[in-house]
């Protein structure tokens, strides 16, 4: 009888063993899963951050190599009526044509100048860009002074019925003639040109027109 109680011990001890051992066994497994799945997580979020680290220096390289705006186009200082002013800026490249130019005394449509008189001009813009532009962006900054030191007046012809106003878009190669009109202080010249502050800061180069008063009054 006694023999038998032991045999049954030992069995009953063999059995509960292999039962712990089993169990040890499933939750070291568990656990060497759980670490291989948070080890692939953490080099699947490395190798996101270092293509984002490359993304990042290669833009900061393109930006650095590109360099801040430079124009390609030499300053032309001298231009009378008639004469053809290329422009080269950090929008486009265009060209414009002062065809004319008149001064008016007195009102125009009801409009007193501010100053002493108006001038009129007849220009041609011609958008020598690859992109289209409006042409209100092309004339951005286009003024008249007598002082070629100070700041000037821009135009006016949206306020003038009688004013050729030029308005819509420019394809590349398209061109539109029109009329810009402002006011003046009578002096024995006048300067067409994009304002200092633009070409003054490198964003285009340097056009201006010489209007003599005694060719155009």
């Amino acid at each position: 009888m006694k023999k038998w109680l032991v045999v049954l011990l030992v069995m009953v001890t063999f059995v509960f063993s292999a039962c712990s051992n089993e169990e040890e066994s499933s939750n070291d497994e568990e656990q060497n899963l759980d670490e291989t799945m948070e080890g692939n997580n953490n080099e699947d979020e490395q190798e996101e951050e270092e293509s984002t680290n490359e993304e990042d220096s290669s833009k900061e390289d393109e930006e650095r190599a590109s360099g801040p705006f430079e124009t390609q186009t030499e300053d032309q200082l001298d231009l009378t009526i008639g004469d053809t002013g290329r422009f080269d800026t950090d929008l486009t490249t265009f060209e414009i044509t002062l065809e004319d130019a008149e001064i008016i005394e007195g009102e125009l449509d009801g409009e007193q100048p501010q100053f002493d008189s108006i001038i009129l001009l007849d220009i041609t813009i011609k958008n020598t860009g690859e992109e289209t532009h409006p042409v209100q962006d092309l004339m951005y900054g286009l003024e008249v002074t007598s002082d070629l030191r100070g700041t000037g007046m821009q135009n006016g012809a949206e306020y003038f019925d009688s004013v050729e106003e030029m308005t819509g878009e420019l394809a590349s190669g398209e061109e539109i003639t029109g009329q810009f009109i402002t006011d003046i202080r009578d002096a024995e010249e006048y300067y067409f040109r994009l304002r200092s502050g633009i070409t003054g800061s490198g964003a285009s180069n340097e056009v201006i027109w010489t209007i003599p008063d005694k060719e155009v009054r």
